[in-house]
Formats: C-alpha cells, sequence, structure tokens
C-alpha cells in the first residue's frame, strides 16, 4: 500500500468515527456556538452527519475504487 492510500483509510476512518459519536450523542459542534444537541439545530445536524459521511465513503472507497 502506498502512503496515500493509509492516509485516506485512515482519515477517512476517523470522520466515520467522529460521525458515530455524533450520532450517538445526538449533537454536533456548530461554528460559533460550540455543541448542539440535534433538536436545537436539526439542519446542522443533518448537513453534518450528511457531509461528514459523504467525505469518510469517498475516502476509502477511492483506495479500492481508482475514482478520478
Amino acid at each position: 500500500m502506498e502512503i496515500r492510500q493509509i492516509t485516506n483509510i485512515s482519515i477517512g476512518s476517523f470522520l466515520l468515527l467522529y460521525a458515530g459519536f455524533c450520532w450517538v450523542k445526538q449533537g454536533s459542534l456548530v461554528k460559533g456556538k460550540g455543541w448542539l444537541s440535534r433538536t436545537e439545530a436539526p439542519k446542522m445536524f443533518w448537513l453534518n452527519m450528511i457531509i461528514l459521511f459523504a467525505i469518510s465513503a469517498y475516502m476509502v472507497i477511492s483506495v479500492f475504487f481508482d475514482i478520478r
């Protein structure tokens, strides 16, 4: 494995773990406001979940398939 592939897998895994942490705690970090629960900022919570999952999935899948 190349360094780029190892880096993509590790960063993608950490992003997925953070998304899981946010899901379990039912909240997310919002810039300028700190940690907000899902009920306080539902749109931001879902936006964070979608972005974190999409980036982590792309990083991990790009290692196994040549996506460019």
